[in-house]
């Protein structure tokens, strides 16, 4: 989880892969994602992007791996208001910078020490293909 200040150095990034893979194979982590807190006068809550060159993604235009994670980063700093027993929703907005916007809906329930995490959302089929393979020998 990596906080900005601004949609603006959000969507400048332009990240150096090699480095990104490299730091993710010495902290142990598949990817990094890049987040600011909406305006509030927005309808979403948080932009972010996810970069993950370790694994082969370059950028993910739309991931609930990362913004499921992110409801109890924010949980967990107080930066969204929990009540017991009851859910807090928002959405984030990713694939922007990619021209392949999303919208991912976020759950948070408090339980205890721990956070129960709910994630939502519509996805576009992009490419199929039908791949036959005939027996060889």
């Amino acid at each position: 989880m990596v906080p900005l200040t601004s949609t603006a150095i959000l969507h400048g990034l332009r990240p150096d892969l090699a480095a990104l893979s490299r730091i993710s194979e010495r902290i142990g982590c598949n990817g990094f994602f890049t987040f600011v807190l909406a305006d509030p006068s927005e309808d979403v809550f948080a932009h972010g992007r996810m970069f993950a060159p370790a694994i082969g993604i370059p950028e993910d235009p739309v991931t609930g791996n990362a913004c499921g994670p992110l409801g109890a980063y924010l949980a967990r700093h107080g930066l969204i208001a929990l009540e017991p027993a009851k859910t807090t929703e928002f959405t984030v907005r990713q694939g922007e910078s990619m021209g392949r916007p999303g919208l991912v809906k976020v759950e948070v329930r408090h339980a205890g020490e721990t956070f129960g995490i709910r994630i939502a959302g519509e996805a576009v089929l992009v490419f199929a293909t039908t791949i036959e393979l005939e027996p060889h020998g």
